[in-house]
């Protein structure tokens, strides 16, 4: 999906060459903020994490502005990497009984391990961006689009299930959505802020295992960009 993405781009390149377009690159520096839950299901365990956690976010943005509002954009965005912290607990068990099944040694003989699982998560963005202008220099504007988004280690499934992930575990495709504000100080240079949205919603079944998680990645960013 990755590739399809940047290939939706690079289609544009004639029609910037034909007409009369204003283009546009970007930084983005800011804080995010990441609403993590994870789930197993309930009836192979009882197991749950959430977590709200923060980190700084850093991003740049290359858009092609083809009507005087409205813009095509292609973004990547680093969000940060936010570090959970929690204790695992491990009852003890022996087998062996004449029945065949488990015998509890008891509750002295359980323990606890903490754990410290660090979820990192990137974004490429495709999309369309709407602007309308409120007075002299001034604009605020809304963009919404795909994002491809790839975790690098560990998504947040490996807070509840500590087994090893599939490959293909770490990246998929969401809608993405931001509302914004910018000021322009001179023909190439303009200064804003922005706050977007990505959710990404998630289920697994592998085996007798399954269960799901939810990361909501909200970044407020200090936009710089240039006119060409």
């Amino acid at each position: 999906m990755k590739k399809n993405i940047i290939g939706m781009i690079l289609t544009l390149f004639p029609l910037i060459a034909l007409g009369e377009t204003v283009i546009v690159s970007e930084i983005l520096i800011g804080k995010s903020q990441h609403e993590i839950k994870s789930f197993l299901n309930p009836k192979v365990s009882n197991v749950s994490y959430s977590a709200t956690l923060n980190d700084s976010s850093f991003g740049f943005r290359f858009g092609v502005k083809f009507f005087d509002n409205v813009s095509i954009e292609l973004a990547k965005h680093d969000h940060g990497s936010v570090v959970n912290e929690f204790t695992v607990y491990y009852p003890t068990s022996i087998t062996g009984t004449p029945s065949g099944g488990d015998c509890c040694l008891g509750s002295e003989h359980d323990y606890n391990a903490e754990a410290i699982i660090p979820i990192e998560i990137e974004s490429i963005r495709f999309g369309i961006k709407g602007e309308v202008g409120l007075v002299t220099n001034f604009t605020v504007n809304a963009r919404v689009g795909l994002a491809h988004w790839s975790y690098k280690n560990y998504t947040p499934k490996k807070l509840t299930n500590f087994s090893p992930p599939p490959v293909s575990d770490g990246s998929g495709n969401d809608l993405y959505y931001s509302l914004g504000a910018e000021y322009k100080f001179s023909e190439g240079l303009y200064l804003g802020i922005e706050y977007s949205l990505l959710s990404v919603n998630e289920s697994y079944a592998v085996n007798d295992v399954s269960g799901s998680f939810s990361h909501d990645v909200k970044d407020l960013s200090i936009v710089a960009g240039w006119v060409f």
